[in-house]
């Protein structure tokens, strides 16, 4: 009977440590303590940033979806634009138009993890775009802003 619990037990723990493992791959949630990837992609096609336009952020101060066309690969990434306009201005300089943290969520980059990110939430501050899982998490992050903004930089780099 003991032998037959453990089993169970056993493959309990397996099926758990896989549902987990897939749950947090699908929304990308990693501690930063270990390796994470320098950009928000999707898992099968390396999508930046669910291939929203990262140069719109900046510009135009919006989220607008960028169109397969106007792609261009960078930082192990596609990154997709909604102009040849602003692919180009990418190019120019991707440093200051890639979202920070990669575009993960910068509530969960205070916290010491990574999380998937709404692209329609997000906060412009001095010129760089902030993404967020949703309104609630924005809230509380700017709610305590600079050091919010302190203790995302810390834990990232």
């Amino acid at each position: 009977m003991r032998k037959k619990t453990l089993k169970i037990i056993g493959i309990i723990l397996v099926v758990l440590s896989g549902v987990i493992f897939i749950f947090s791959k699908t929304k990308r949630i990693t501690p930063l303590s270990w390796a994470h990837n320098e950009v928000n992609k999707s898992m099968f096609f390396a999508t930046a940033i669910n291939g929203y336009d990262p140069v719109a952020y900046i510009t135009v101060n919006k989220a607008i979806e960028g169109d397969e066309s106007y792609s261009y690969k960078w930082n192990d990434a596609t990154w997709f634009f909604a102009s040849e306009e602003n692919k180009n201005t990418f190019k120019e300089n991707p440093e200051k138009y890639t979202p920070q943290y990669g575009g993960f969520c910068a509530f969960a980059v205070s916290k010491g993890f990574t999380a998937n990110s709404n692209p329609n939430v997000f906060e412009l501050i001095d010129g760089k775009a902030y993404f967020f899982a949703d309104e609630s998490v924005k809230t509380k992050w700017l709610g305590s802003k600079k050091e919010n903004l302190q203790l995302s930089e810390k834990n990232w780099n």
